[in-house]
C-alpha cells in the first residue's frame, strides 16, 4: 500500500482517494542521478550552431603582406592570419551536437527519485480526469484555481496528447503540460506541483510495472 493522495474534481472538491505506489514515490533518492539528468537535459537543448570563419574560409588575397625579415614586424604568411586584425580565428568554434543519453537503468532512477521527492515534500496532486468541448483558457484557469494551485508553477500530465486542454493552457504563463509518454525527470523537478489527471496516473503505474516486467 503506498502513500493515499485525494482526488479533486474540477471544481476541488475531494472526490474519493487514490494510492501513490510506493516504488514510484517511496522510493530511493539518488541525488547522482538527478544531477545526470538535468545536466544531460540541458546538453541536448545545445543548439551547438556557434561558427567562426578559419584562415581559409576569409575573402582575402593570400599575397604575403610583407617580406619575412627585417622589418621588427611579425612573420605573417597573408592578411587571413589569425595575427591580423579581420584575419581568421584559430580553433575556434565548429558546429557540433552536445547530444548525450542517459543510460536506462540511471534514467529510471533519475525520475522515481524526482517523483519521489514531490510526493513527500507534497507535492503531487491528482484532479478527476475532464475535457472541454472547445479551448478555454477561462476554464482551464478555473479548475488550476479550484485545485488551490494558484501562482504556483504547475506540471498538468494527461494520459495522451489533449489537443483541446493543450491549447486551454498555453496561455497561462504558469502552466506546462505534458503527457504520460512524454514525462521526463527534468519536467517533474521544474515544477513546484506535479497535477495528474487520475487515468494519467493509472497510465503511469501501468508503464512503469510494464517495463519492470
Amino acid at each position: 500500500m503506498g502513500t493515499q493522495v485525494e482526488i479533486l474534481t474540477m471544481e476541488g472538491k475531494p472526490n474519493g482517494m487514490v494510492d501513490l505506489p510506493d516504488d514510484l514515490f517511496a522510493a530511493e533518492v539518488s541525488e547522482y542521478a538527478l544531477y545526470r539528468a538535468v545536466v544531460t537535459y540541458e546538453a541536448n537543448q545545445r543548439q551547438g550552431t556557434a561558427k567562426v570563419k578559419t584562415r581559409s574560409e576569409i575573402a582575402r588575397t593570400s599575397k604575403k603582406h610583407h617580406r619575412q625579415k627585417g622589418t621588427g614586424g611579425a612573420r605573417r604568411g597573408s592578411n587571413r592570419s589569425p595575427l591580423v586584425r579581420g584575419g581568421g580565428v584559430a580553433f575556434g568554434p565548429e558546429p557540433r551536437s552536445y547530444y548525450s543519453k542517459l543510460p536506462k537503468a540511471l534514467k529510471r532512477l533519475a525520475f522515481r527519485s524526482a517523483l519521489t521527492l514531490k510526493g513527500s515534500d507534497g507535492q503531487v496532486r491528482v484532479v478527476d480526469d475532464f475535457d472541454f468541448e472547445q479551448p478555454s483558457t477561462k476554464s482551464f484557469k478555473g479548475v488550476i484555481n479550484a485545485c488551490g494551485l494558484d501562482g504556483q508553477k504547475v506540471l498538468f500530465i494527461t494520459p495522451e496528447n489533449e489537443n483541446v486542454l493543450v491549447k486551454s493552457s498555453r496561455n497561462i504563463r504558469q502552466v506546462s503540460m505534458t503527457h504520460v509518454g512524454s514525462l521526463g525527470t527534468y519536467d517533474v523537478i521544474a515544477a513546484d506541483v506535479v497535477l495528474f489527471t487520475r487515468q494519467a496516473l493509472d497510465k503511469l503505474v501501468e508503464h512503469h510495472a510494464s517495463e519492470e516486467a
